[in-house]
């Protein structure tokens, strides 16, 4: 029912990411309404999107109108530079919404979003799941054929290299994220073929990213990258 789609990694400025990242980068695009903007480093149709405060007044109007988004939880994590949250994709997102809803959860959309990227227009939907303590991972259903979205990526980053991957987080309340998994299936972490997320208890909130390819481990703008 779904898969992991990528991971959003914070920066306070992209110029320097795009000159001395730790992965190559393959796009980039500006949420317009949003006030961000972004860089995307692909490995396959997964990807690290690294993202940054574009317009400061456009954003500012964002916090106060929106009760959940990936931008707002810049202003959650008090702009700590560093992995804030990840995507899952799925290809029934009005269906997750319903499932969501029906065990108690809160959500928020589906709701339609775009990106303009050298004058491309890219669209998809979001839903947010809501808890008062934890920061969950949002589903995305991308509004193009998987297809055409992988030519799209190839013809971006070349080959696709398939990595094992896992986002381990550190939380408060590993119970919620065990029911938020529940709804959707997902045991021991395993999101799809090639990625895992896993989980543990901690008073201060982490993420790390394991990658399996060639590449020295670093922290990154206060994100863990380890190469394994």
């Amino acid at each position: 029912m779904v898969k992991f789609d990528h991971i959003i990694h914070f920066v306070n400025r992209l110029d320097s990411v795009e000159a001395e990242g730790v992965l190559p980068i393959h796009s980039g695009g500006k949420h317009e309404h949003l006030g961000t903007a972004n860089l995307l480093s692909y490995f396959d149709q997964r990807y690290v999107e690294y993202l940054a405060i574009d317009d400061e007044e456009r954003f500012r109007r964002h916090l106060e109108e929106a009760e959940d988004s990936f931008a707002k939880t810049i202003d959650q994590v008090q702009y700590e530079e560093g992995f804030i949250r990840c995507a899952l994709a799925t290809e029934e997102i009005h269906q997750l919404a319903d499932r969501y809803r029906a065990k108690g959860f809160r959500t928020v959309g589906p709701m339609d979003m775009e990106r303009t990227t050298n004058g491309e227009t890219i669209r998809w939907k979001l839903l947010y799941i809501l808890d008062d303590e934890e920061t969950l991972p949002f589903f995305i259903q991308w509004e193009e054929a998987e297809a055409a979205r992988s030519d799209r990526i190839r013809n971006l980053r070349g080959d696709f290299i398939s990595p094992e991957i896992n986002i381990h987080h550190k939380v408060k309340n590993e119970k919620v994220w065990d029911a938020f998994f529940d709804v959707i299936g997902v045991w021991k972490g395993e999101v799809d073929a090639h990625t895992t997320i896993t989980i543990a208890e901690n008073e201060k909130p982490s993420i790390t990213l394991e990658v399996g390819m060639d590449g020295e481990s670093a922290i990154y703008k206060g994100a863990v990258y380890k190469f394994i």
